[in-house]
């Protein structure tokens, strides 16, 4: 009860945040002599229908991986701004085991397909851990760093060695069908929503259960509050940046899974329209905590699917001042340290008040 009352109150200030920002948007759309009603048909259009509804939960989707990626590396006093490098890295790992292993049957391609995207993320998350660990390196300038290159190798090999030459287009080959997972084609029709969905789900709860009933999950937390105190108390402040910089390089890598498995089956020059980035701000609404992050990132799935709504219905709004009003958004929800001491300013004045 105490758990779900401490929900409750954290879940306030972003909820407060929203009907704020939709004033702002309101008087925005005012402003262009735009029916101001457009937002209700956009957030109709975006959640009450199988259509918008399943653009929802693909965007939302990516946001979930790298939303724990960053919210994971936080708990261990980390800032990982490489989950978009990460994400590039565990994509294109899909495509080289689906090269290497075309003929697998699906009950074991996909599982590899799986593991090689968290491998090959976890891999370039751990190198920033390692640097950071046993060479002192920042790990934000390392991570930023790390991002580059990334992005910069795959697309070497989206040129070059795995390019799909039937095609002008920059992409690489199409995997086998056996490394696909199916797409929600009977409850939300024509849209890319898929099964990645269940995958992310599950790893929002093992990430739940590794930092708050393991023994590691309580020692990362223990550096991330106090590196001194913990290390006193034995325990290894390189092995746990380790630990966490690899596990969130993986969950980072599990994009991949939504984006070429589910949908696209193949990589596409800058697939990634800021996932990891965005992924900041779903971790810091969430208050980094793993449950929270589900419900943040499906509200920042629906601000991206809205944006498009909106362009969509209006005569006035183009995609640019679409991407305006969802930033609008973004600002005003994110801005749960604002409203928090307004409201704690308000219970300050009443109390006064009152005495």
């Amino acid at each position: 009860m105490i758990y779900w009352s401490r929900f409750l109150r954290a879940m306030r200030s972003p909820l407060l945040g929203l009907i704020v920002a939709f004033a702002v948007c309101t008087l925005f759309l005012v402003s262009i002599k735009e029916d101001p009603w457009l937002l209700v048909g956009a957030f109709k259009n975006t959640f009450f229908t199988p259509f918008g509804l399943g653009y929802t939960i693909y965007y939302a989707t990516p946001l979930i991986a790298t939303g724990l990626s960053v919210a994971l590396c936080f708990q261990a006093g980390l800032f990982n701004i490489g989950a978009e490098g990460q994400l590039y890295v565990g994509s294109i790992a899909i495509i080289l085991v689906a090269k290497w292993f075309p003929h697998l049957p699906p009950v074991m391609a996909v599982p590899v397909g799986i593991i090689a995207s968290f491998v090959a993320g976890a891999f370039w998350g751990s190198i920033a851990g390692l640097l950071k660990a046993w060479r002192g390196s920042h790990e934000v300038i390392v991570t930023i760093l790390l991002n580059f290159i990334a992005i910069s190798l795959v697309d070497y090999l989206l040129l070059y060695p795995l390019k799909n030459t039937t095609t002008q287009n920059t992409e690489t080959i199409t995997i086998p069908d056996a490394y696909t997972i199916p797409q929600f084609e009977t409850l939300l029709p024509t849209t890319p929503a898929n099964y990645a969905l269940f995958l992310l789900l599950i790893a929002a709860v093992m990430t739940w259960a590794f930092l708050y009933r393991t023994t590691w999950g309580y020692e990362l937390r223990a550096v991330g509050l106090n590196p001194t105190a913990a290390r006193f108390a034995g325990i290894s402040v390189k092995k746990i940046t380790v630990l966490a910089m690899g596990l969130s390089g993986g969950l980072a890598g599990l994009v991949g899974v939504n984006e070429v498995m589910g949908n696209n089956h193949k990589v596409l020059q800058g697939f990634s329209p800021g996932y990891g980035f965005t992924g900041i701000a779903v971790s810091l609404l969430a208050k980094n905590h793993p449950v929270a992050v589900l419900l943040t990132a499906f509200l920042f799935g629906g601000l991206q699917n809205s944006a498009r709504e909106i362009e969509f219905l209006s005569e006035r709004v183009s995609k640019e001042l679409s991407f305006v009003i969802q930033g609008t958004l973004i600002a005003f929800v994110s801005a749960e340290y604002l409203i928090e001491r307004f409201l704690r300013a308000r219970r300050l004045t009443r109390s006064r008040a009152t005495s």
